[in-house]
């Protein structure tokens, strides 16, 4: 029996929620390094050589900031890779073979463009799995057995790209999570601390 893992178990739905709110963030894991996600141009800067470790860190290890505006202005003439790229990372490296929760067994796939894989952690059969899915609408089943590729390679091609959006679910509708913008915990952090100080003059 093949297991599923959950996007909220890893930095997945962390990403995610600050890309869908358009907040600029920095995701990072103190004893391992750090993500910055400019999501308005769509942009991430890291300094993390290897972000294996990174994307299989459990999310509770996570910590995150929220930049003001001139936190962002200070980034304004540095060049980001393409926020599509740390996306296909993040599943990829989280499936280990798996299926992220969310996807099926049985969906039936198309492919809406081909990622610069050149940049990306890929399988043995990546590019035939991004080929035959680029020419027609397929399911994981049909994959499998017409490249002949194992279960745990098609899974998690097809967690990595639906995590960075190159595949459309074809025979049912998606649902996408609902995602609530990431607090700022410094703002937070004051707002608490004035509250106990008014707590102890009243």
């Amino acid at each position: 029996m093949f297991q599923n893992f959950s996007p909220d178990d890893y930095v997945i739905n962390l990403l995610r929620r600050g890309i869908a709110n358009a907040q600029d963030v920095c995701i990072y894991v103190p004893s391992v390094g750090g993500v910055t996600i400019l999501s308005e141009s769509g942009e991430y800067f890291t300094d993390i050589v290897n972000l294996n470790k990174f994307c299989q860190c459990h999310a509770k290890d996570f910590k995150i900031k929220v930049f003001d505006d001139s936190k962002v202005k200070s980034y304004k003439y540095s060049v980001g890779r393409n926020v599509d790229e740390l996306m296909w990372q993040a599943g990829f490296y989280a499936s280990a073979g798996r299926l992220m929760e969310g996807c099926n067994w049985d969906d039936v796939l198309e492919l809406d463009h081909w990622p610069n894989f050149t940049r990306l952690p890929i399988t043995a059969n990546t590019l035939r799995i991004a080929s035959l899915l680029s020419h027609q609408a397929t399911s994981i089943e049909y994959i499998i057995t017409c490249l002949r590729i194992s279960r745990e390679e098609a899974y998690q091609f097809y967690s990595a790209a639906r995590c960075a959006g190159l595949v459309r679910v074809v025979n049912r509708s998606a649902k996408e999570p609902s995602l609530k913008p990431h607090r700022n915990q410094a703002l937070l952090s004051l707002l608490l601390k004035k509250i106990g100080q008014n707590l102890k003059l009243s």
